[in-house]
């Protein structure tokens, strides 16, 4: 079964007209039937290969696919069968930003009471939210990308930019 990052390496090489796998191979130092076996997700990737592919591949959903990976950072889980459906897929994220808004209220809520006086449901909250809000965090950055390449917008334009403010806030 093939993980994420494999998913995008696949599609990245699909994609790439500009330098042959035996290229990219070559200037990622590994092994040409290597770099197969991690296009198919039969072989797990470390950071330095997920990092050297995307800088030489420079695809931007690579890039993004390469660095959730590294930084543990989640995925906005997309429904295949609302893949490419622009509307249905931006109102599926809708969704589930409302509710992760509801949950936000009730950590708020549950984080002004002290520690030894929350309830089990509160504690829950408590643990349950920073894995939503690191979720919001990569469903925005999708919505973006999805809208940015459905408005025709180079993704090399959207990662300098992108690029740009990571730079500027660290």
């Amino acid at each position: 079964m093939k993980n994420k990052f494999a998913e995008q390496l696949s599609l990245a090489l699909g994609k790439n007209k500009t330098l042959t796998q035996q290229q990219i191979a070559d200037r990622t130092h590994v092994s040409p039937g290597q770099l197969s076996r991690l296009k198919s997700g039969s072989r797990s990737t470390d950071s330095q290969i997920r990092k050297s592919l995307a800088n030489v591949i420079n695809d931007f959903w690579l890039n993004y696919s390469g660095a959730r990976e590294n930084f543990g950072v989640l995925s906005f889980q997309n429904d295949r069968q609302l893949q490419g459906d622009m509307f249905s897929a931006l109102m599926k994220q809708k969704k589930e930003q409302c509710q992760r808004e509801r949950i936000e209220v009730e950590f708020e809520e549950a984080i002004t009471v002290k520690p030894r006086d929350r309830t089990p449901a509160q504690q829950l909250v408590i643990e349950r939210y920073p894995r939503e809000y690191a979720e919001e965090i990569s469903a925005e950055i999708t919505d973006l990308a999805k809208k940015a390449e459905y408005a025709g917008i180079p993704m090399d334009k959207l990662q300098a930019v992108i690029d740009k403010v990571n730079q500027e806030n660290g």
